[in-house]
């Protein structure tokens, strides 16, 4: 119904969308009419996990908020250059925790637990990947080369950030499915030994692009484009650091 909206985040759900635009949750689980009971937000804690995988000092989530950042919040990562001086911020909700990006430099980005879609300009980390996916341009009517391989009408193409801020390659996406791993599928990265070897997939649909982690060891990150729920297991990334909700 066009009523319905999501039960992770709140948003307005699109008719023809399965998933949640704006969370990637299942659309089957609208938001009911009436509030559901949910555990208080009061009982989450945030951990930061380092990159050995040890999990550090853990802190509540207060009912003013926590705040991450590189010298302020409660949350200080004051050695990672990659995390902003305030960078984001849980806030206690009934159902869970309410999760911001305080316009950070790098972004702040949520791990995949189910099947997302993606719009242009959407941007994904797995392994130490920076990915960009982008709409392909399509001719101006009328207007022709005398060069160039044949168009095949590609819609789609994931671009290769690079450290500091430059594009590396272009993968285009054909329609169905289009795998990303270490040494399996149409987009590899053989050199990022935290890229596994089946890592994700990005399918190409009629209604647009889906991203579906396929079991990766360190997970696939979309970036968040505005606040977004997260309940007790969802990990996050500052920066460079991994923040789980406990």
């Amino acid at each position: 119904m066009a009523n319905d909206r999501c039960g992770g985040c709140g948003a307005q759900l699109e008719p023809t969308f399965r998933f949640c635009a704006q969370c990637g949750r299942p659309a089957s689980a609208a938001a009911p009419t009436a509030a559901r009971p949910a555990p208080a937000a009061a009982a989450l804690r945030l951990v930061p996990v380092r990159h050995d995988g040890r999990a550090g000092p853990a802190q509540a989530l207060q009912a003013s908020g926590v705040v991450c950042g590189r010298t302020e919040g409660q949350l200080v990562f004051g050695d990672d250059a990659t995390v902003s001086p305030r960078h984001a911020r849980f806030t206690p909700r009934a159902d869970g925790a309410l999760l911001e990006d305080l316009n950070s430099l790098n972004g702040t980005f949520l791990r995949l637990r189910a099947p997302r879609p993606l719009s242009a300009g959407d941007e994904l980390r797995l392994g130490r990947q920076l990915l960009r996916l982008e709409a392909v341009a399509r001719p101006v009517d009328g207007a022709a080369r005398p060069w160039g391989s044949a168009d095949l009408g590609l819609r789609f193409r994931v671009v290769q950030v690079l450290d500091g801020g430059g594009t590396g390659e272009a993968f285009p996406l054909a329609p169905g499915e289009n795998s990303i791993g270490r040494e399996v599928g149409e987009i590899t990265f053989p050199n990022d030994r935290y890229v596994s070897a089946r890592h994700a997939r990005l399918d190409l649909l009629e209604s647009g692009v889906v991203v579906v982690d396929l079991g990766s060891s360190n997970g696939t990150f979309v970036r968040i484009t505005g606040p977004v729920m997260v309940t007790a297991g969802d990990q996050a990334l500052v920066g460079l650091q991994l923040v789980r909700v406990e």
